[in-house]
């Protein structure tokens, strides 16, 4: 009884100490934008992406304001930014399950667009 106590004790430790790596958690990075740019309308803006979407995400989906704009299948790249209105704005990445639902993981970044 005592090895099972043991191994139990050590796989919480590992756990304690590298919970997002144990656990597979996943990752959103956006590296375009940054986080508080200004954005011109008139402009061609990207938004430029990396994902690991851990053990349960598919995919990955784009919102702007909480409105999906955008369905993307690479795990990396960038995305046109269509017509963004003027104003304070609200850019999200977010790993999807293959029922399109959000399961998590995620990065949103705020811009002012001008």
């Amino acid at each position: 009884m005592k090895g099972k106590h043991i191994r139990a004790a050590v796989a919480l430790g590992i756990l304690l100490l590298f919970p997002m790596a144990a656990l597979g958690q996943g990752k959103v990075t956006i590296t375009s934008p940054t986080d508080g740019a200004t954005l011109d309308a008139l402009d061609e803006n990207r938004l430029v992406y990396e994902v690991d979407p851990g053990p349960r995400g598919d995919h990955v989906h784009v919102y702007v304001d909480n409105r999906e704009v955008g369905i993307l299948r690479k795990l990396k790249g960038s995305y046109l930014l269509e017509s963004l209105d003027s104003g304070k704005r609200t850019l999200c990445v977010k790993v999807v399950n293959k029922a399109h639902v959000p399961i998590g993981i995620e990065k949103c970044i705020q811009v002012t667009v001008k």
